[in-house]
């Protein structure tokens, strides 16, 4: 019995040590993201402590170490503006994030001027909603979750979506605007991090 009862825990070990060796990435850097053209681009998320983790973008390969706590990151050369892309991540597992695009990404915060979305004006702008198909207006879309004691590592739930007549109701109505007018007249992928909470100070 002692046996069996030390196979399963050496089982149950095994599995854990499995599991934790595995790559994580935050929410931002999921399907859909968009990154920052002309600028180096972080990439970064957890894994086993010391494990070595292998990027390839671009046709390009890329590798970083998790430091003792299981964190790690790289650093991309800048890229030109382009769509799409695949990126693939690898350690004990592999992980490959889609549909990646490389513009401009503008972070949209303050209070509820800019936290207003785009099904409040609807009856003013619903010409407008009927015809936004912007596969390459994107947002991502901060949940609001009080933290009062140290910074959060990540977001509890958040993707990127890409705007459509149906999804473009949940955009910042302000962001949306924004960004429309500067992808007609540019055609540059836009990505926007709606981080906006009414009533909020902007220290917070």
């Amino acid at each position: 019995m002692n046996t069996i009862l030390k196979f399963f825990t050496l089982i149950i070990f095994t599995l854990n040590l499995v599991l934790n060796a595995q790559i994580k990435l935050p929410k931002l850097v999921s399907d859909g993201m968009v990154l920052q053209r002309d600028q180096p681009i972080k990439i970064w998320g957890c894994a086993a402590p010391n494990e070595n983790i292998s990027i390839s973008f671009k046709s390009e390969n890329y590798s970083t170490k998790a430091n003792n706590n299981g964190k790690w990151a790289v650093s991309l050369p800048a890229q030109d503006f382009g769509r799409p892309f695949t990126m693939t991540l690898k350690a004990s597992n592999t992980i490959t994030i889609n549909d990646i695009l490389i513009g401009d990404v503008w972070v949209c915060s303050g209070q509820s001027n800019m936290e207003l979305t785009m099904d409040r004006v609807s009856d003013k702008y619903q010409n407008v909603i009927d015809k936004a198909n912007y596969s390459e207006i994107r947002q991502f879309l901060v949940p609001d979750r009080y933290n009062f004691n140290n910074e959060s590592e990540d977001f509890e739930s958040g993707e990127w979506i890409a705007a459509n007549p149906e999804s473009v109701m949940d955009f910042s109505a302000v962001a949306f605007f924004f960004a429309q007018n500067i992808y007609e007249k540019h055609h540059i992928p836009i990505g926007l991090i709606n981080s906006a909470l009414g009533g909020s100070p902007v220290e917070s």
